[in-house]
């Protein structure tokens, strides 16, 4: 969304960087804006609802019971239109037909609730009708409104003051970036120089915790709710929670929180998937370290400083407690799987709360029910008792360690529900690649990018968080093997990523042998580099039937296929193989060997 400092809107999706000003009245707009589309030019007037649909509103209007008025500003191809929205009024104050198919900077002057329009430094018009309302207060939800209209366009150097700016003032600092130290600046951001001003108040953000969610509603409330309770200064931290266009109550969650952080909410129409709705989340972000979650994690209430604390030193790590996180249930759910039905009420036997509940929710009743209060939701005590940890990452931890020492595949560690990254390192990298659709690997396809980098990834038992169990997808499985398969298409001479095919087929291997079987063939390719090119051409080949039959998107059954190579290139890998066993220093890579052997007629 953020792009070299300038804020692109495709006309569906916009930001609320902060639900109600606290100044009124008196106050400037300055940007530069571009559009792309036309807009309605109404006329002016000071009562009525003339913009109730189909507005390009740059600048979406707050609605205030009467005596006040959230104001607006809608841009066109063809004009811009000032708006005051209130009870059954929603007027355009001010109208000018103008050019903005190309930049031009605009200054909305509100003085004493009176309007002034500036286009490019110069002073273009005052308002005919004077305002009804008593009060006139501006707003911070850029790109559009929910329900009048959205802008289509780019924006850069948006700004809001609490005085009414001066022609000469406006001049003087249009072509000018601001420090943000400015004498009466209220609302400025520039991501790329991590520069934040949020109520009239400079921010040094240590860190931005970046937060997609789709559907989630009410497991993203209580995520958002345990980020209150961080032990971290609330004003060194920001929540950038983007909602890929849920058709929950995820919406309405916004107007039920008032936390102390800055807190940034974007509203998308259209979904835009894991990788896309993450770079927008990190685009927006202003924060030294950039902190990934899953909409349904909850935090202990140290989650967010040790995070931070990871990054105070050293450029390009990756840090996260993702690898032993625990699961939980905080709502029964009509929708659980069998399995997931049985596991809820083994968690929670015995329980105060919960127990009665799960047992009311298994003779039939269906409603969704929270399980447990507040003041043992966040109480990491409980939780640990009332949850179940991840298992499946231990033996990879108890053979390399929390620093995955001779681990080829630590870059596994980049888990997003979980996972701190300094922003400088994340722009470095590109951020997630975008051809990821549905669910899995562009964490991964992104960690395999930072280690190439020289990442150094960390696992820390103290940035353990907690997941709350949702419905699952039929489509995960069918996804994750697709967006494997593209991770091996943007690296496709990669042994590295290919080997992990292994992992998708019946006869199960654990990360740590496939680590051994790695390590054993970078070590023969260095060691003696040509020879045994048979085998590395045999392997090769293997692999890239082993891929096909993972395209066709079936269920896989051994062997898969006819032999890997002809008559002739047999004799001659049963030469190199039985050379490689007079060696005997690669065990494993023989293992592998006769492991892919089984796999072909």
């Amino acid at each position: 969304m953020y792009e070299r400092s300038i804020l692109h809107f495709d006309g569906n999706e916009w930001i609320k960087f902060e639900r109600s000003c606290r100044i009124s009245d008196t106050f400037t707009y300055e940007f530069w804006v571009k559009a792309d589309e036309a807009q309605i030019m109404d006329e002016e007037r000071n009562t009525g609802a003339d913009g109730i649909g189909g507005r390009n509103f740059l600048v979406g209007p707050g609605f205030y019971p009467e005596g006040a008025a959230g104001c607006g500003i809608s841009v066109g191809t063809n004009g811009i239109s000032v708006y005051e929205h209130s009870v059954n009024h929603l007027p355009a104050r001010m109208v000018f037909a103008y050019d903005f198919s190309d930049w031009q900077h605009v200054a909305v002057v509100c003085d004493e609730k009176k309007l002034r329009l500036y286009i490019n430094g110069v002073g273009v018009k005052g308002e005919s009708l004077p305002t009804s309302a008593g009060q006139l207060i501006p707003s911070l939800c850029l790109g559009g409104h929910e329900h009048y209209g959205t802008f289509k366009g780019q924006v850069r150097e948006f700004r809001l003051w609490s005085t009414a700016r001066s022609e000469l003032e406006i001049r003087n600092s249009m072509f000018m970036s601001l420090g943000g130290d400015e004498a009466g600046l209220y609302f400025y951001r520039d991501p790329e120089r991590g520069l934040s001003v949020t109520g009239g108040v400079r921010r040094y953000l240590d860190v931005s915790v970046i937060i997609p969610s789709f559907n989630k509603c009410p497991l993203n409330y209580f995520s958002l709710l345990s980020l209150e309770r961080q032990h971290f200064p609330m004003e060194r931290m920001e929540v950038v929670f983007l909602d890929d266009a849920s058709t929950d109550h995820t919406p309405t969650m916004y107007y039920s929180l008032l936390p102390e952080f800055s807190f940034i909410y974007v509203q998308q129409l259209r979904n835009k998937g894991r990788s896309r709705i993450r770079n927008i989340g990190a685009s927006l972000a202003s924060g030294y370290t950039l902190l990934f979650a899953d909409a349904e994690m909850i935090s202990g209430p140290d989650w967010v400083m040790n995070h931070v604390r990871h990054h105070q030193q050293g450029e390009r790590k990756i840090v996260s407690g993702a690898m032993r996180s625990k699961h939980l249930y905080t709502m029964t759910d009509p929708d659980y799987s069998p399995e997931q039905i049985v596991d809820m009420a083994e968690i929670y036997e015995g329980h105060p709360t919960a127990a009665p509940i799960i047992h009311e929710f298994m003779q039939g009743s269906q409603p969704p029910i929270q399980l447990l209060p507040f003041e043992w939701m966040f109480d990491p005590d409980h939780l640990d008792q009332w949850s179940r940890r991840n298992g499946y990452f231990q033996p990879l931890l108890d053979t390399y360690g929390y620093r995955f020492k001779l681990f080829h595949y630590a870059w596994l560690n980049l888990i997003t529900s979980n996972v701190s990254i300094r922003k400088n390192f994340f722009d470095e990298l590109g951020g997630f690649e975008e051809d990821f659709i549905g669910f899995g690997w562009e964490d991964w396809e992104l960690g395999y990018r930072a280690a190439i980098s020289g990442a150094l990834f960390i696992h820390d038992d103290s940035l353990t968080n907690y997941h709350q169990a949702h419905p699952i997808s039929d489509r995960n499985m069918l996804d994750s093997r697709t967006n494997y398969l593209l991770f091996c298409q943007k690296h496709p001479r990669s042994m590295e990523v290919r080997l992990l095919a292994l992992t998708m087929l019946p006869d199960w291997i654990t990360l740590p042998e496939l680590n051994d079987y790695l390590s054993e063939y970078n070590n023969i390719r260095a060691i003696y580099k040509n020879r045994f090119t048979v085998l590395d051409q045999y392997l090769n080949k293997a692999f890239d039937l082993l891929l096909d039959r993972l395209g066709q998107q079936e269920d896989i059954k051994l062997p898969i296929a006819p032999s890997v190579l002809g008559e002739g290139s047999e004799a001659a890998l049963h030469e190199e193989i039985a050379g490689i066993q007079g060696l005997e220093s690669f065990p494993n890579l023989l293992k592998l060997v006769e492991r892919i052997s089984k796999y072909f007629y």
